[in-house]
């Protein structure tokens, strides 16, 4: 669940960095990169590493099929809970503590709250900014979730939750599941805008562009923008408060924002073939993605069961969600 900056700076210029990768004129990129290669070449970006656990009586270590060890936090309000909620994160992974909000407003005291720190991220292993197989990432979502004592069980319903970049993890990992009971999706990404804080410069396209050809697994994306130039305020206090989260990763290879891209580019495409019940959520004060994107992901949707709902002072961040808490409640209830 990313919430302000989840695809900041990086993803807006990997169209043009693409197209240079694959530019005809090869002799001209060549040269052209060679001369920025000074510029860039000593250029440096280092993730924290991996946080220590002290002591989570709620969590496990769930050991993936290709030996990463990942953190999975569980909340469950009483035994006898309704349903299991998965909340979903992107490649900057998620802070549970930091959600407690979130997930007491999920749970409604009913539901079973469960939160995986994605592979790279948090509490888990692996590397920090980058991956040698992207669909390891997805992978890890799919293997937890199908060992889910719920999800095996079936005796209790399964719903997803994504915000912004994680909607699009979300439908990635929806396609393979063999079943699920419900999504919902705030703020997803399929159609962005331009925002000061988030997109690149043109010097930074230059450098994008230069490690994309020469070292695209080096993290070199500062995913957490500059939130001195976000106009919300709210968002603009949220991003400050993740930007020096040792839970959360900072910098990515443009490998990593890549892979980001292409998955959010699927996301039509998985919702015409999602057939399990819709709730979505749009901000309208969201200064980063464009509600027809929304519009699309919703209009396409496969299932029939789908719910819209707009929030009129909802910003990217997480004040969408939490404005929009009696829809959820409600919505989750009537699964």
């Amino acid at each position: 669940m990313n919430y302000t900056l989840p695809i900041a700076i990086g993803v807006e210029a990997l169209g043009e960095v693409v197209s240079l990768e694959k530019a005809e004129n090869k002799h001209f990129k060549y040269i052209f990169l060679s001369v920025i290669t000074t510029l860039f070449s000593c250029s440096t970006m280092k993730n924290s590493e991996k946080p220590k656990l002290s002591s989570e009586n709620e969590a496990i270590f769930f050991m993936t099929k290709n030996a990463c060890k990942l953190f999975v936090y569980n909340y469950q309000p009483n035994e006898n809970y309704n349903k299991t909620v998965f909340i979903i994160s992107g490649i900057t992974g998620i802070n549970h503590n930091a959600e407690k909000e979130i997930i007491e407003l999920l749970s409604n005291n009913k539901n079973r709250i469960v939160i995986i720190h994605p592979r790279g991220t948090g509490y888990s292993e692996g590397l920090r900014g980058d991956i040698l197989d992207f669909s390891d990432f997805i992978n890890d979502y799919i293997e937890v979730i199908k060992c889910d004592k719920d999800y095996i069980s079936k005796q209790r319903k399964i719903v997803l939750f994504g915000h912004s970049m994680s909607t699009a993890v979300l439908l990635s990992v929806a396609s393979k599941l063999e079943h699920v009971d419900g999504a919902i999706l705030v703020n997803p990404p399929y159609i962005m805008r331009k925002a000061k804080g988030m997109s690149p410069s043109l010097a930074q396209y230059f450098k994008y562009a230069w490690y994309m050809i020469f070292e695209k697994h080096k993290p070199i994306v500062n995913m957490a923008g500059d939130p001195t130039l976000i106009e919300n305020a709210e968002d603009r206090k949220e991003s400050e408060s993740r930007i020096n989260d040792p839970l959360l990763v900072k910098y990515f290879s443009m490998y990593m924002m890549l892979e980001s891209r292409k998955t959010i580019n699927s996301m039509l495409d998985y919702s015409k073939k999602s057939n399990f019940p819709l709730l979505m959520i749009y901000g309208k004060k969201d200064n980063i993605v464009d509600k027809k994107g929304c519009d699309m992901i919703f209009d396409s949707w496969k299932s029939e069961k789908k719910k819209y709902v707009i929030i009129e002072n909802g910003t990217h961040g997480k004040s969408t969600v939490i404005l929009s808490k009696d829809a959820i409640c409600k919505w989750v209830n009537e699964l």
